[in-house]
């Protein structure tokens, strides 16, 4: 994976990290309001989100849509507001209006509701997410929240790992960049390569100066750091001189 694909899979992460977050001190916050009011839906600055279980409001909205209604100081004749009817939330539209009385209706439905008083409307729909019920299964339970959250930490820290894993690499390179490896794997303790592996790391340190993400075998990086171990100004002395007696022979 290039330098700059990552950087922006990590920016990615990172964004989606936050976003995470966020949703999840937001769930919070809404799940304690719940409990100290005594509340049994999610209700944020007047703004509740519900799940549709039936197709009585078809086709304008279909099951297994999620909703976001509003809390409204007046309702009138075509709205489709959601209220408690026993132990259901019911989402259907105004057809009639009669002073404090509110008579509803599904679009689908043949017959109307029976008449409820504007108190018992907890809002009216503002916005339709087709087939996103799931999601409102998610935001009712925090703890999916934060499994993806610490996913997406997880993800984070192995980006972040393997960046400083190239960084390493990226160092030693550069520290050596200038040493004719050929000539390291002369030397009577270091570990031997052939031609074939020789030009196949030649191959890799070029991509790492690049700034390509590599990974050295297990080999490749005994090597490298038996390479770094030795006195690099030492090594380049003797091989200066080596290559200048060659010459006058």
């Amino acid at each position: 994976m290039s330098k700059i694909v990552k950087k922006v899979f990590k920016t990615i992460i990172d964004v989606l990290t936050m976003l995470v977050f966020l949703i999840l001190i937001l769930i919070i916050f809404a799940k304690v309001k719940m409990m100290v009011k005594g509340e049994e839906y999610f209700n944020m600055f007047g703004y509740s989100v519900f799940g549709v279980a039936s197709g009585s409001m078809e086709p304008e909205i279909h099951q297994n849509d999620m909703i976001i209604i509003k809390k409204s100081k007046e309702y009138v004749k075509g709205d489709i507001v959601t209220f408690k009817e026993n132990n259901a939330y019911i989402t259907h539209r105004i057809i009639t209006v009669n002073e404090n009385n509110i008579i509803t209706k599904g679009d689908a439905n043949n017959t109307s509701d029976v008449a409820i008083t504007k108190d018992r409307i907890i809002g009216k729909v503002i916005k339709v997410f087709s087939n996103a019920g799931v999601w409102h299964k998610v935001f009712k339970t925090p703890i999916i929240i934060i499994m993806i959250f610490v996913t997406l930490i997880l993800f984070d820290i192995a980006f972040s790992y393997n960046g400083n894993k190239n960084n390493r690499n990226v160092k030693i390179v550069n520290k050596i960049k200038d040493i004719p490896l050929e000539e390291i794997n002369k030397e009577k303790d270091s570990p031997k390569m052939t031609k074939e592996e020789m030009a196949k790391l030649y191959e890799k340190t070029d991509k790492v100066i690049n700034g390509e993400n590599v990974k050295f075998d297990k080999k490749e990086q005994d090597f490298l750091n038996y390479t770094v171990r030795l006195d690099l100004d030492e090594l380049m002395s003797r091989i200066k001189t080596n290559i200048d007696e060659d010459k006058d022979a």
